[in-house]
């Protein structure tokens, strides 16, 4: 079926885009060292008349992975405001260590 449709220019076309796809997706798995993901999806409409003429109609999809999205960290203030510092930080409270010295201990 596939090799009928525009009369026989399809199917070359359609093995060329996979190819190319193909390509992408092994040169984003290498670039953003993780697994590509892809779709292809094929859609072939068919009608037949009572006299036996098929009509079909191919419609193709072919999508490739997408770039991962970009991320940060941040922390909200009491009043809204954002902050790449946290503000809870701040309130930490910090108790005595002791003398300095340290003591060793053996495992029980």
């Amino acid at each position: 079926m596939l090799s009928l449709a525009d009369a026989g220019d399809y199917l070359p076309d359609l093995l060329s885009r996979i190819e190319a796809n193909n390509v992408e997706m092994r040169s984003f798995a290498q670039q953003y060292s993780t697994t590509a993901k892809g779709k292809i999806t094929l859609t072939i409409d068919v009608k037949v008349d009572p006299f036996g003429a098929t009509e079909m109609v191919i419609d193709d999809k072919i999508v490739g992975p997408k770039p991962p999205k970009r991320k940060a960290v941040a922390w909200m203030t009491g009043d809204g405001a954002i902050t790449t510092h946290n503000p809870a930080q701040s309130r930490m409270e910090i108790r005595d260590a002791g003398n300095g010295r340290r003591e060793l201990r053996a495992a029980e």
